[in-house]
């Protein structure tokens, strides 16, 4: 028998069920001794008397009694719960809380689509937004982050190859104003910023033929 570690109780259930120290020891797979050392230490703990033993039967007393009409609902919930959580379904089901980026959402619905599809089951409650929080401490189980925002002690897994971004203008914009050919020609040009959950305005990684340069 797979016990939930509750053995003393238990095994109290056990002898009052089947009215004999060796029976409930065979049930349990325990030796007989095993079975009244169980019980006996139980009755010292409680101080009071559970069974009443003869060499020819075993009975509860009206403490015993009490006591068993008590605890057997209360014994039987903790199993089913130990059983639960030790039987694991072949497929996930549940909720995944997960928190991620406004701008890294777009890049993703593939991805979310594709585990919905394996795993039907499972729901996702995904929440974005702009500042980076403490995932443990938010109660998420999971966390999406840009690369160069991720701690240094986070464990994680690539969703998706690096992504290219490109400036780009309109062509009303472009004939008003010109064509940025370099870094450079962006100081006098107007562009739409963001704002980081820092305060700060994102800077522009720019990179060409393997040179890095910012603006």
């Amino acid at each position: 028998m797979q016990r939930s570690g509750i053995t003393e109780l238990e095994v109290l259930l056990a002898v009052a069920h089947r009215q004999s120290f060796r029976a409930a020891a065979r049930e349990l797979g325990m030796s007989a001794t095993a079975v009244s050392n169980a019980v006996a230490g139980l009755e010292a703990r409680l101080n009071v008397r559970l069974f009443n033993r003869t060499t020819r039967s075993v009975a509860l007393t009206e403490a015993g009694q009490r006591y068993v009409e008590r605890i057997a609902p209360a014994v039987a919930e903790i199993q089913r719960a130990s059983e639960e959580v030790a039987t694991r379904p072949e497929m996930p089901s549940g909720t995944l809380r997960i928190n991620a980026p406004r701008e890294s959402v777009a890049l993703l619905f593939d991805i979310f689509e594709t585990f919905l599809k394996r795993y039907p089951s499972m729901r996702l409650d995904i929440t974005t937004e702009s500042r980076l929080v403490d995932i443990v401490a938010e109660g998420y189980d999971a966390g999406i982050r840009l690369a160069e925002s991720l701690p240094q002690d986070m464990i994680a897994v690539a969703l998706t190859p690096n992504a290219r971004m490109l400036i780009v203008g309109t062509p009303d914009y472009f004939a008003r104003h010109g064509v940025p050919f370099g870094p450079d020609d962006l100081m006098h040009h107007q562009g739409i910023g963001m704002r980081m959950s820092h305060g700060g305005i994102y800077r522009w990684e720019l990179e060409r033929d393997g040179q890095k340069n910012g603006a």
